[in-house]
């Protein structure tokens, strides 16, 4: 007993030693444990609710501040409800939540290293061994990487360790109850580590198994019983968590992705980078490749790999993880059927440290030829990581240091035997060795001399006051308006095209808003009928692209805008500016440092945003709504309700189309574009610039500095006919394709992107509309690597610079270092609005879906739109369409009297409450109640007190046909499958109480 608590001792000493040494350096740095990234779009806000939560005593049922609504328990779970140590956040006062977010980060951290530590000892390994092996596991790259990224992806390096020891526990005839135990527990923490875990603990036990078979006592059908069994168990155990959320992800927008984002084999860039990985950190990654291996990490791997034989299923392991790393389908299947993440590899730290420890044990005893192959292994790894780096040593200078440990190691390894040094002296210069390594890896995220991810760190105090000061203090404003109703930001409120954070959540505007990684599947599937630009998986409403209708059919009353916007940003129809006595709403800019918009906030309302629930005294005829655009169901859904299955009773309506087909002819914008000599000549004498604008800025620098530059073209002149002429011919060819309306957008030979610009026929029609452009049928041809070599090329004879061998091997290596994904932007500019899209590229592990159709809203105007700008940056040589269009929507008295006559069918006496809606109507006729609430399962209706089933309405929402007369709804809200999954976990309480009972009644006798 004494030697297990010297043991944990001892560790956790290192521990504080290490985390003071590693996490000191943000006291230096100022910054926080938050990543302005997910860290502050989801991680923090969703703490603070959760903390709002906790208080409150209600942590299931349904919550309105969830975007839209969304349930509790289904969107949380995969945060913080399943993770015990977000629970004691409770414990800190409001204001230090940021404090708390950082030490349960660490907590999470040493806890990692005692769930390894408790595995380790119940195997034969020595105890300086177990030390130095549960280091090398706490302080692994993946964990130092999450910790300041994703922080409940720390749980799953605590849950791995306690399963390993349940199934060890098996296999040597003792009880399965811790196995049970930390089976629920690992189900629980969240779904998707749920799975992960369950597939690694598959492969441990088989090849656990394998590698004892000849000292197990139990009979072998014994053994796989108690094993079903503790899983079993487990799941029950863990059912009232589990089996919501398992039917909350089955029914998301998730549930649709696309297996391994496409790929077969990962890009050619993914396996050049992949071997400076192995013992880097703080390199752009690619795939969740996060390894970061210790120095002795790596020479441990290559020893056990030497020994195959002795070491056969520890081996076994390590070639199944290293053929995992070079599959994408691999990683897709670890990660669910989706993309092709490589965040599994958080189980190979386990196998990893078991080697680790087998090494140390063996250090006494290595040979002549083990010592040859470690230094022929490193030496090999220098060479690789040279060779794919295109023959050089182009590392960041972080690496060097990395590298220059691991020859530092392997020196002590080297030079222990030669000088016969004993094993205690051995063992500590080992563990100064890593334990300087391990601060150095964590350097390479935490210090900004060494990588780029502490650029991305918020600085202490401000996630805490951006929160509180999100709004400007305008919310107060709008939570003292009675009724319920939803909000939403408009474009570019922070200078962004779309909403990139949760921070409405807390402030109780009912933003619109929600970025979560589980979204209910319904409002995904309303949201592409909408044809809704901003789509995406985790983002499915986002900010409704700024529609008008679709904000009104939502219930968005009030926009957030910045002052500066007024007059000069387009925004929905019928959204005017608050006032109040007669002067305009205004709420001072309360700055916060690096996030700040730096305007003051004004509040933008419309009165004619629909109730959350109303009747529709018409239904619309389903097939033709799907023949429909997104522009053209919109506003369908204004005249008539879409119900699945149908009503009966309710009239059915023909839906006449509301928009206005717009003629255009394409203009190519070739001011940028070397087509001639004269513009070769002005490409020189701006400085090798094709932007006027930019060449202004620096004019004077090149008057001082260049006074003699040279703009000769006889020199190549011939080439540069060549080349000119060759871009003429582009523009010649993309013209013809663009006679008929835009079909095409190119790149000329230096692959700059040409501009397009289209010429409205006849403007009068634009004006009172709000503007759409409709991209259908979209095909993207990325830059090759060849692509990006002869742009090059041509830039370098364009510029009448030498295009020399060094100089094409730099750019082929760049090419290959940077292989383009897919990933583009489309920027549209029209009068007083700027709109854009973006396609996501392949490697894009959260959102990535190719989008072959795009409806772009170009906002709202009563002045006619002339001329429409498109601008296409990112890593493709071309766009081809099907067809793109301009559509024009008017919003005229017969639309603005529609939506009055449905907000005079609102209900009556609404009360929304979480988990209850109730509310009254009366219809001279048979009817459908239309709500904006998302279609879920869990509510249910009743009608004058009488049980009544609901239908999906309007594609994603809960609606209903109603009778005629005066009627009482009530609608209510339970999470799916909470019932059951109580049950199940009483009965697995039951069991475990049960055997556990008997087991130790037994023992005693």
């Amino acid at each position: 007993m004494k030697a297990t608590k010297r043991q944990y001792a001892y560790y956790t000493g290192m521990f504080m030693i290490l985390v003071v040494a590693l996490y000191g350096i943000f006291l230096l740095t100022g910054k926080s444990f938050i990543w302005e990234g997910d860290g502050l779009a989801q991680h923090y806000p969703i703490l603070e609710k959760f903390y709002t939560w906790l208080h409150q005593g209600s942590l299931t049922g349904w919550s309105w501040d969830l975007g839209l609504g969304a349930d509790k328990l289904t969107t949380f779970s995969y945060y913080v409800l399943g993770d015990p140590f977000s629970y004691l956040i409770a414990f800190f006062p409001k204001g230090r939540l940021e404090l708390g977010y950082n030490l349960l980060i660490l907590l999470r951290l040493y806890a990692s290293g005692l769930a390894f530590l408790f595995f380790a000892r119940q195997r034969s390994f020595k105890p300086a061994s177990q030390l130095v092996g549960t280091l090398a596991y706490t302080f692994t790259g993946y964990s130092l990487y999450v910790s300041i990224r994703h922080p409940f992806f720390l749980l799953p390096m605590i849950l791995f360790p306690l399963l390993a020891y349940g199934i060890d526990h098996v296999l040597s005839g003792k009880s399965w109850i811790p196995l049970a135990i930390f089976t629920g527990l690992a189900l629980i923490s969240n779904f998707y580590f749920a799975y992960i875990l369950a597939l690694g603990s598959l492969v441990y036990a088989v090849l656990r198994y394998l590698a004892i078979r000849q000292t197990v006592s139990l009979p072998h059908w014994r053994v796989l019983w108690q094993l079903v069994g503790a899983g079993l168990t487990g799941f029950l155990l863990a059912g009232v968590l589990f089996i919501p959320s398992l039917l909350g992800v089955l029914s998301s927008t998730r549930a649709t992705a696309n297996f391994a984002n496409g790929y077969w084999l990962y890009p050619l860039n993914y396996y050049l980078r992949f071997p400076n990985a192995i013992i880097t950190t703080g390199n752009p990654l690619q795939f969740w490749v996060n390894l970061g291996l210790s120095g002795l990490t790596f020479l441990a791997l290559v020893f056990v790999l030497r020994h195959f034989r002795r070491y056969l299923w520890l081996n076994i392991s390590l070639i199944l993880l290293m053929v995992g790393v070079l599959l994408p389908a691999v990683a897709a299947v670890m990660n669910g059927g989706t993309t092709p993440s490589q965040r599994w590899l958080l189980l190979g730290c386990l196998a990893f440290s078991l080697a680790v420890m087998t090494f140390v044990d063996e250090l006494p005893q290595l040979t002549r030829g083990d010592i040859a192959t470690l230094i022929w292994s490193v030496l090999g790894l220098l060479i690789i990581v040279w060779a794919a780096n295109g023959f050089i040593y182009n590392n960041h200078r972080h690496d060097f240091t990395m590298y220059g440990l691991l020859l530092l190691t392997l020196g002590v390894v080297i030079v222990g035997p030669l000088y016969q040094w004993t094993p205690r002296l051995w063992q500590m210069a080992l563990l100064s060795l890593l334990g300087l390594n391990i601060v150095a890896n964590g350097y390479g995220y935490f210090s900004p001399n060494s990588g780029g991810a502490s650029q991305q760190l918020l600085a202490r105090s401000v996630a805490t006051k951006f929160q509180k000061n999100y709004y400007d203090g305008a919310q107060r404003f709008v939570k003292a308006q009675g009724g319920f109703h939803r909000s939403a930001i408009s474009r570019y409120y922070y200078y962004a095209t779309d909403a990139k954070t949760n921070m409405g959540m807390n402030l109780g505007t009912h933003d619109i808003m929600s970025y979560f990684s589980i979204q209910n599947g319904a409002i995904g599937d309303f949201s592409q009928a909408m044809d809704n630009s901003q789509f995406k998986m985790n983002k499915p409403i986002n900010q409704a692209d700024g529609r008008t209708t679709l904000n009104n059919l939502l219930g968005v009353r009030t926009i957030f805008a910045r002052s500066n916007q007024l007059g000069i940003q387009a925004f929905p129809d019928g959204y005017r500016p608050v006032k109040r006595q007669g002067k305009r709403v205004t709420f001072r800019d309360q700055p916060v440092h690096d996030l700040g918009n730096n305007y003051n906030t004004v509040l933008l309302q419309s009165k004619y945003a629909l109730p959350l629930a109303y009747l529709q005294t018409h239904q619309l005829n389903a097939a033709q709504f799907w023949q429909l655009n997104g522009v053209e169901r919109e506003q369908a859904l204004t005249t008539g309700a879409l119900v699945a299955g149908g009503a009966h009773g309710v009239p059915t309506r023909t839906y006449h189309k509301q928009g206005r087909p717009i003629a255009y002819r394409v203009v190519q914008d070739d001011t940028t574009v070397l087509d001639s000599l004269k513009k070769v000549v002005t490409y020189r004498q701006q400085g090798n610039q094709n932007d006027a604008q930019l060449a202004q800025v620096t004019k004077s620098s090149l008057r001082k500095k260049n006074k003699d530059r040279s703009v000769n073209i006889r020199t190549g002149q011939a080439r540069l006919k060549q080349l000119t002429r060759q871009n003429r011919q582009i523009l010649r060819q993309n013209a013809k394709k663009n006679q008929h309306g835009l079909r095409q957008m190119t790149s000329d030979n230096q692959n700059n992107p040409v501009t397009y610009r289209l010429k409205v026929d006849r403007p009068q029609r634009t004006a009172h509309t709000e503007l759409y452009l409709e991209l259908d049928g979209i095909q993207a041809q990325r830059l090759s690597v060849a692509d990006n070599y002869h742009g090059a090329k041509t830039t370098s004879a364009f510029s009448n610079t030498a295009y020399t061998g060094i100089q094409r091997l730099n750019v082929l290596r760049n090419a290959l270092w940077r292989m383009s994904d897919g990933a583009y932007s489309m920027t549209v500019s029209s009068f007083h609005n700027v709109a854009s899209f973006n396609q996501l590229g392949q490697t894009n592990l959260s959102d990535y879906q190719v989008k072959h159709r795009v409806l772009l809203n170009l906002g709202y105007s009563a002045k006619p739109r002339r001329t429409i700008k498109l601008t296409l940056k990112g890593g493709v040589k071309r766009l081809n369409f099907k067809s793109v269009k301009l559509v024009a929507v008017p919003f005229g008295k017969g639309y603005q009297q529609r939506l009055m006559q449905l907000k005079r069918q609102g209900l009556r006496q609404l009360t929304v409450r979480d988990n209850r809606v109730t509310g009254t109507t009366q219809a001279s006729q048979a009817s459908v109640l239309t709500t904006s609430i998302p279609y879920s399962s869990g509510w249910r209706l009743t009608v004058d007190g009488k049980a009544q089933a609901t239908k999906r309405v309007n594609v994603g929402f809960i609606g209903a046909r109603l009778a005629p007369g005066n009627h009482r709804i009530v609608l209510t809200y339970h999470t799916p499958g909470l019932r059951i999954g109580l049950f199940l976990s009483g009965v697995g309480l039951l069991i475990l109480l049960v055997v556990g009972g008997s087991t130790w009644w037994y023992r005693r006798k």
